[in-house]
């Protein structure tokens, strides 16, 4: 606080240098500013001492403390002492050379800075608090608007991804069923409302949306994907609108994507608004490619969608941002006595704004967003976007040139100046999604590779996100196309704190060398997968298996010359298990598995073009051969030292027997002695 000098801290340097401690304690937020940088950078600190010792960074072990306990009173370094200890002992990823902390920048700070902020406002009287929100909620709705080409919005700023979607529906069905405030779900029991989604889209939003409001699953209509594979199918939409009226139902809403996960597809926006306006249908509209109008040199607006949800956080690279969905009043309202009660006088937007609940309240939602522009400037963070954008068109020519199948749309960011904006959002993607497939299969309309490509490309994502981890690579499964592999840089860490993961220059280069090793190894394995099966018919004394889940060579199963016959299942357990220890010895390749019909087997990891699959199989009958007839040795020294201790054992009791019965012999002729020495 007073003692920290202004001069030591990163979050001043852009205003002026407060002269001593009483003036800072004058200002309105005191020290606050100081505070909250010396709390992160000490954080930081801990989590990021790489150079530590050794015998430093072993962490101690985590004291529970059992039953009820009442804290005493502690100072604030002291609580921060815990907290570092928390931070370091709740790491699942102790042993991680990465830090469980990014590093921050100014950015990054000013937007946890705001946070502290916001909560100090809390002791603000509401009226002045509602006040100060609505001006910060103004200018950052006026700015976001510009920046990303939104005209004729209102905006709603909340931390749940979904909850701006869920306050939507809600504001429509108090705008399409004017008893839903008084009767709830009774409201629309005899005429249900209709939720449409692409099948391709993920579930857990509508089932979200549909628990959110006591909705019942029965509401959500799957739309088919377009022929071509890519997006919503308008017209099958439009079918589904006609049945749902002729069965009485309400069509209410459409969620539409631009750009979403995992293919970055989209919707064609104008075909798909022209049909919402002509059936009253709202339509929602998310995904990364709206974030393209901010990466492009164009002033041209647009409003065709009723609401847009943008996710700031992730495409900036700042932590701790809200979701903004920009949302359009419905023009005609169907009021009910309970909200003209509500608003009286106060209009349309008033009344709509008090039922779905769009209002902030005294909070500060926008607080956050608010200082990250100001602190970057809407120029960074417009050349962050489009440095996004130009990564991904970087990493997809890469990919092409390697033969990999791209299932993504091309990546904006580079479209003519003719070229309409709307038109723009709806072909561009802001992800590049791949996989390594057979060859004759390029393209996105494709069919799904076989499912040992599966295996395959899971391989490959493991390894480039263990081995070449300057480009953040998703791996995640399509329904149409199995395992892909995903590369957004709206996604990934940020680069200054304000922009995607860049992958150019020297970072491209390496992980472009990764990738190329990789590649080789693919390709060889794939190669010489069937050489392996017809080469392994000419060894009798091994079988092959099949391994779920393993993308190697393949799995076979040492049974010996006489092909396994009389042996037990745990005889042959104990053969393979030993075999791929003897065989490990030689190559790390091999390993041990279990195959589908659950017992052991040796497995065929990955291989290079120089291989030679004769080779790796002399090798195992060779090793099998010389375990088999070690453990028949021992087998047999096992019989001779048993047979030897019988004996032995046979022959201790026959001394033992005749030791008894010269014992015997003697005590008689020793009474007898007796006997006649007391007759003399």
């Amino acid at each position: 606080m007073g003692d920290t000098p202004a001069s030591d801290l990163e979050s001043n340097k852009g205003s002026p240098k407060a002269e001593n401690d009483s003036e800072l304690d004058r200002r309105p937020f005191g020290g606050l500013e100081f505070q909250v940088s010396e709390v992160v950078g000490r954080l930081e600190a801990v989590v990021n001492a790489q150079d530590a010792p050794e015998e430093e960074k072993k962490p101690e072990p985590r004291k529970m403390s059992c039953g009820f306990f009442e804290p005493e009173e502690s100072s604030m370094d002291e609580i921060l002492k815990v907290l570092e200890d928390l931070v370091i002992k709740t790491d699942p990823n102790s042993e991680c050379l990465e830090p469980p902390l990014l590093p921050t920048d100014a950015v990054t700070r000013a937007a946890i800075l705001s946070h502290s902020i916001a909560a100090l406002f809390g002791r603000l009287e509401r009226s002045h608090a509602m006040r100060l929100g609505a001006h910060i909620a103004s200018e950052t709705t006026r700015w976001m608007a510009h920046m990303f080409r939104l005209v004729d919005y209102n905006a709603f700023y909340h931390q749940d991804n979904m909850e701006g979607l869920v306050r939507v529906t809600r504001m429509l069905l108090h705008h399409r069923y004017p008893r839903y405030l008084e009767d709830g779900a009774l409201a629309f029991s005899n005429r249900l409302p209709c939720i449409y989604s692409c099948v391709a889209s993920p579930l857990v939003v509508v089932q979200h949306l549909c628990r959110q409001l006591s909705l019942p699953l029965a509401c959500v209509r799957p739309v088919p994907v377009h022929p071509s594979g890519r997006g919503m199918d308008t017209e099958a939409l439009e079918r589904l609108c006609e049945e749902d009226v002729a069965a009485e139902r309400t069509p209410l809403l459409v969620l539409g994507e631009a750009g979403a996960a995992p293919l970055g597809c989209g919707s064609a926006l104008r075909p798909l608004a022209a049909l919402c306006r002509a059936r009253a249908l709202h339509l929602h509209l998310r995904g990364h490619a709206l974030a393209l109008p901010a990466a492009i040199a164009t002033q041209e607006t647009y409003s065709v969608p009723d609401s847009v949800a943008l996710t700031p956080g992730p495409w900036f690279g700042i932590p701790g941002l809200p979701t903004v969905t920009f949302y359009k009043i419905p023009e005609a309202v169907t009021a009910n006595d309970h909200s003209k009660s509500v608003s009286t006088g106060a209009g349309r937007e008033g009344a709509l704004a008090a039922l779905a609940g769009l209002c902030g309240g005294a909070r500060l939602p926008a607080l956050a967003l608010w200082a990250s522009i100001r602190a970057a400037g809407a120029r960074r963070l417009a050349r962050a976007l489009h440095a996004a954008f130009r990564s991904a068109h970087a990493v997809r020519a890469l990919l092409a040139a390697r033969g990999l199948r791209i299932l993504s749309e091309r990546p904006g960011g580079d479209e003519p100046p003719n070229v309409d904006i709307v038109d723009a959002i709806s072909q561009a993607s802001a992800c590049v999604a791949f996989q390594f497939a057979p060859e004759g299969g390029e393209g996105g309309g494709a069919d799904k590779p076989p499912p040992y490509y599966d295996k395959l490309n899971s391989w490959l994502g493991q390894v480039l996100q263990r081995e070449a981890d300057m480009i953040t690579i998703e791996v995640c499964e399509s329904e149409s196309h199995g395992v892909v592999l995903r590369y957004c840089p709206l996604e990934g860490r940020g680069v200054g704190g304000v922009s995607g993961a860049e992958a150019e220059g020297e970072a491209l280069a390496a992980w472009a060398g990764v990738l190329d090793a990789q590649l080789q190894v693919l390709h060889a394995t794939v190669a010489l997968r069937e050489p392996f099966r017809r080469r392994l018919q000419h060894h009798p004394c091994l079988r092959l298996v099949h391994v779920p889940g393993w993308a190697g060579l393949g799995g076979v199963r040492y049974v010996g010359e006489g092909g396994g016959e009389g042996a037990s299942a745990e005889e042959l357990n104990a053969l393979n298990r030993q075999l791929v220890d003897t065989l490990r010895l030689t190559d790390g390749a091999f390993s041990c598995g279990d195959g589908d019909d659950g017992m052991d087997c040796i497995r065929f990891g990955m291989v290079t073009a120089d291989t030679d699959v004769e080779e790796l199989l002399e090798l195992v009958v060779a090793a099998g051969r010389e375990v088999e007839d070690s453990s028949r040795a021992l087998t047999d020294m096992t019989e001779v030292l048993k047979k030897g201790i019988e004996e032995a054992q046979a022959e201790l009791e026959r001394d033992a027997w005749q030791e008894g019965l010269l014992t015997t012999t003697e005590t008689k002729v020793f009474c007898g002695v007796l006997s006649l020495w007391s007759v003399k």
